[in-house]
């Protein structure tokens, strides 16, 4: 028997990718090394230790983007034939249209997004599992654990003397540094007594402590004094901010296990953390859970069963608490405006070093609460036939209280918002899925997978006085959280309307609400997934498809295109007139007024209803076929080829549901000139041995 030994293992990675936009692109190297030693029975150290560094150049999305001009370019007009400056004269862009907007080709020349970021993370731990002398059912251990995760982030922004956002050009230097001490100490006891040792216990008990420093910096330069040195010293004006701060967090948990015969099994945690980032009298929170899994085919009478081979029931209860992020005193630089002035009149400092500062308009309520998380659960897996058929089912109610949002409030207090607990919100889920081997034979096999997902999110209540809560997007339209409402919804103007739904028209042309109304719910009516897949001899084919059903999204680009008449919808109405179908407001009469067909298509997509649609899609994911080469020696070798989100049929037109999702656009429910999404197509080969 090897007592004691040392393992160990080092790794260098290393990943290029080139955009599908010019100049875009990403480098990340990566190191790894990890040392394990045994001394002896009783003790065990060991570490690892990581880097990694990524360079990362990206584009801008929403207005600030370069999508907007490649989307709304008339078919005929060739963006990358034609030249993007004026000869000479490379800050006076050219392009179709006059606009705030960049020529793509300029900014892939002239503007940059980097972000670059260097981290080193690791940990040392040591273990100890003296000799209790009580056999070898009962065993304890001792680990002690120390960690450092260190990172630091730079973003470097610029916009070259010409940008169509900002004609005089501007750069911002921002970034963050990141210094984290993590310790863990933990006591672990494991045992089995009883008759035939049929109960089992294990208990571990903890404490986990952390501690963040952080800095952050942001220095921003513009109006260019000439174009091609697009530096922070070639800027006329300047603003800088610097600040540090630090958050620990220390915790107590433990947990005890509890099974008999292999076949009911109970489990009890608990776990309380005390934070520095919430308001004294709020800084010690509580958060336990108990559940509870009974293993019914190990009854005598069902064992050996070959129809019903194996069967779960399980139930839990689950609190978990989450800290929000307080601060007692805020002040800034105040800043002075008025009607008649363009730029603000007194600007800190004065002259001779004269500054001033005032209370931010954010409030911080003393009285903050954690935010508390309950959740139930109820679920069976259930297998058949020798576990070749599978199911499980899950369902899940959770109930968020005392939820942390900013909030609107009344200005004449001297604020404009305060950071409360404004919430409570519920979620009911159902989870299904089933697994199947349909065919199983030496030369081949069938198999297939099926999920399913529902989840229903409402808002129960939100702060006295509030009604919503706006979570992301412009003036108009947004995103909300509606007390009383399914969430997230969006908001924003709609047609107008009579009682009847007919549409009330102004000089044949449609017209706006006065007031935001709710467009529709984002969240899905339900999502599901399957897995096909089957095997010939030495040839196999998988494939991945998922299906989503319901669901609402505001698809900015798709309006916009319809504005601009590039899309296939809008080709019948770019020239000619029409009579739109509905009541004419001023007479309440059917609508007979001849308008510009352009004219009104252009009125309709400038409302914003007209881009909410829905976000239905069946997609086929992934396709792989591998080969399997007949045994070379020790050497079992395969190759394989792959294509990925290669088919799609959706509601929406012209895109991608999901495309926009990961684009900082509230989950996928608000898109604006999103970059589409791509298909890829690969192979490999595998070496085992």
């Amino acid at each position: 028997q090897v007592i004691n030994g040392l393992n160990y293992s080092f790794s260098v990675s290393n990943s290029h990718q080139t955009g599908i936009i010019p100049s875009t692109g990403m480098d990340r190297w990566g190191v790894r090394g990890l040392v394990d030693w045994r001394i002896n029975k009783e003790w065990n150290t060991g570490f690892s230790a990581n880097y990694s560094s990524s360079y990362i150049t990206s584009a801008p999305g929403a207005n600030s983007g370069i999508m907007n001009v490649v989307y709304s370019a008339p078919a005929e007009y060739d963006l990358k034939g034609i030249p993007f400056h004026e000869p000479n004269n490379p800050s006076k862009q050219v392009l179709f249209r006059s606009t705030n907007f960049n020529n793509p080709y300029w900014w892939a020349e002239n503007d940059k997004y980097i972000q670059h970021t260097n981290r080193v993370f690791g940990n040392a731990f040591i273990e100890f599992a003296p000799n209790l002398g009580w056999g070898e059912n009962f065993s304890l251990k001792f680990r002690e654990q120390a960690g450092l995760d260190i990172w630091t982030s730079d973003y470097h922004n610029r916009r070259e003397v010409g940008s169509g956002e900002k004609p005089s050009g501007d750069i911002r230097n921002r970034g963050s540094q990141h210094n984290v001490f993590n310790n863990l100490f933990t006591v672990n006891f494991d045992a089995k007594f009883g008759a035939d040792t049929e109960w089992g216990l294990n208990v571990i008990l903890g404490n986990e402590f952390n501690h963040e420093n952080v800095r952050t910096w942001n220095y921003y330069g513009q109006n260019f004094n000439l174009y091609g040195l697009p530096t922070i010293s070639n800027a006329t004006s300047y603003t800088a901010s610097e600040y540090n701060y630090q958050d620990r967090t220390v915790g107590f948990f433990g947990s005890a296990s509890l099974s008999w015969k292999d076949q009911l099994y109970l489990t009890v945690t608990g776990r309380n953390d005390y934070v520095s980032t919430m308001p004294r009298g709020s800084r010690s929170f509580f958060y336990p859970s108990v559940s509870l899994g009974w293993e019914f085919t190990k009854l005598p009478f069902l064992e050996g069963n070959n129809i019903l081979s194996y069967g779960k029931l399980r139930a839990s209860y689950a609190q978990v608490g989450q800290a929000g992020n307080y601060s007692e005193n805020v002040y800034g630089k105040p800043g002075y405006g008025g009607g008649f002035y363009s730029s603000t009149p007194i600007m800190y400092p004065l002259p001779n070093g004269v500054s001033a500062y005032v209370p931010s308009s954010s409030y911080y309520d003393p009285e903050l609460k954690p935010q508390n998380t309950t959740n139930y659960e109820f679920g069976a897996d259930i297998n058949f036939f020798n576990n070749r058929v599978r199911i499980e089912y899950t369902y899940s109610l959770q109930d968020v209280t005392d939820q942390i949002f900013w909030v609107p409030i009344d200005p004449t207090s001297g604020y404009s918002d305060m950071l409360t607990n404004a919430g409570k919100m519920r979620t009911n889920s159902h989870e299904f899925s089933i697994n199947a081997a349909i065919l199983e034979h030496k030369d081949y096999d069938l198999n297939l997978g099926i999920n399913f997902t529902k989840i229903h999110n409402e808002v129960v209540e939100l702060a006295p006085g509030v009604e919503s809560i706006m979570l992301g997007g412009f003036v108009e339209p947004q995103i909300r959280a509606q007390a009383g409402c399914t969430y997230p919804n969006i908001f924003g103007n709609a047609f107008k309307r009579d009682e009847n739904g007919n549409m009330l028209l102004l000089n044949g042309l449609p017209q706006a609400t006065g007031d935001m109304v709710d467009l529709g719910n984002g969240a899905p009516d339900f999502t599901a997934g399957l897995n096909l897949g089957g095997r010939y001899k030495r040839l196999s084919l998988s494939s991945t498809w998922s299906w989503q059903s319901g669901g609402k999204m505001y698809h900015g680009t798709n309006m916009v295109m319809n504005y601009f008449g590039v899309t296939k919808e809008s080709l019948p109405y770019h020239e000619g007139t029409m009579v739109a179908e509905g009541i004419d407001e001023a007479t309440g009469q059917p609508n007979k007024v001849e308008v510009s067909k352009q004219d009104y298509y252009m009125t309709y997509y400038d409302i914003s209803e007209s881009g909410v649609y829905d976000t239905s899609f069946v997609k086929l994911r992934d396709l792989t076929l591998t080969y399997q080469l007949p045994k070379i020696g020790m050497f079992d070798i395969s190759v394989y080829g792959f294509a990925r989100n290669i088919l799609i049929w959706a509601e929406l037109p012209n895109f991608d549901p999901e495309a926009s999702q990961g684009n900082n656009n509230m989950g996928g429910y608000f898109e604006r000139f999103s970059v589409p999404s791509t298909s890829s197509f690969g192979g490999g080969l595998t070496i085992k041995f």
